[in-house]
């Protein structure tokens, strides 16, 4: 178990940085990539750019070519404005296709070990517009349809790829609407914590998991189920 190996994008803050921790805890190897140089006790970190291929190649290197897990954590959030096709192209390269290129270059490694593949994904897109940002949007619902393709692909290997879709999670990445402890539009009254999405991503690349594939895994404190007319009311 302590042979385990794990590449974490976006390690250095956040859901991506609270998912390395984990899995260094855990007894994992992991190796994280950060556009921004960083130094987390128990990770092995490489500055780069997650989805350039070189970077990727590198961390497989690193992980000395076997790879359990792949968790794609980098992005940016939405912010806009929605008609700068800058913003569209920026968004889509780092929330979308970012993930892509770490899945297909990571691939054979990670087929070499049977190993496991979490994207980080949101409630935005799949289930919720964005008035600011239809790029970000965009992205997060293409994540699902690139997790379930490559899950019937790496199916008859035993790789599995799953996606965590958070809500309103507290961490800098998140716009701060309303306090964090007194979120009426959340059934369970508060945001969530980067550790609470790290930890359903640990069960997901963990072997106890080895029957999960192709699935979304929502992490939203109950957002979703809450109707408009019942998040009114709760504001009253």
């Amino acid at each position: 178990m302590n042979d385990r190996s794990a590449i974490v994008t976006g390690a250095a803050a956040g859901i991506g940085r609270a998912t390395g921790e984990r899995l260094v805890a855990g007894g994992w190897r992991v190796l994280g990539i950060d556009r921004v140089d960083a130094s987390i006790a128990g990770m092995t970190m490489l500055a780069g750019d997650a989805g350039d291929p070189s970077v990727l190649e590198a961390a497989i290197d690193a992980c000395g070519e076997r790879l359990d897990a792949l968790v794609c954590s980098a992005g940016i959030p939405p912010s806009g404005p929605w008609d700068s096709r800058e913003h569209w192209d920026e968004v889509i390269a780092v929330d979308l296709t970012a993930a892509y290129e770490a899945l297909r270059t990571c691939w054979p490694a990670l087929v070499g070990a049977g190993g496991s593949a979490v994207l980080v994904g949101s409630i935005v897109g799949p289930v919720e517009g964005s008035l600011r940002s239809p790029a970000y949007a965009a992205a997060k619902a293409g994540l699902e349809g690139l997790a379930r393709s490559f899950a019937v692909i790496g199916a008859p290997d035993g790789v599995r790829v799953n996606v965590v879709a958070p809500g309103a999670i507290d961490t800098d990445f998140d716009e701060r609407l309303l306090p964090a402890d007194r979120r009426t539009d959340v059934p369970l009254g508060r945001m969530g914590t980067a550790d609470e999405v790290a930890a359903v991503i640990g069960f997901l690349v963990d072997p106890a998991a080895r029957y999960v594939t192709g699935a979304v895994w929502t992490v939203d404190g109950g957002r979703t189920i809450l109707s408009a007319a019942d998040a009114g009311s709760r504001r009253a």
